[in-house]
């Protein structure tokens, strides 16, 4: 048993660095490196930081109604001053008859 070692330990050392070799570089092409795996976590620590400034739907409902409010307003608005644009036209008819007489 110990000639049989001795005979073939340069073999087997060669085998198993060649063994060790592959499965460092199959691990390192599984994994990331340190750099880009820092990077990543930049990259999603601010996603996270941009979805937690994103409104709620609470939120989203609320500015929906203000929003539906304002455009009530302006219909109420816009209604009066077709009131007050048609009354103007009127005292500018008026006006321009009184000077023609």
């Amino acid at each position: 048993m110990g000639e049989l070692i001795r005979n073939y330990w340069p073999l087997v050392a060669g085998i198993s660095t060649l063994v060790g070799i592959g499965t460092f570089a199959w691990l390192s092409n599984r994994f990331v490196t340190k750099t880009e795996h820092r990077r990543l976590e930049q990259r999603m620590a601010d996603a996270e930081k941009a979805i937690a400034s994103v409104p709620s739907t609470d939120e989203w409902h609320e500015m929906d109604k203000r929003l539906e409010k304002v455009a009530t307003q302006n219909e109420a608005i816009m209604y009066s001053l077709k009131g007050i644009e048609n009354r103007l036209a009127m005292l500018y008819e008026n006006e321009l008859r009184q000077e023609k007489q």
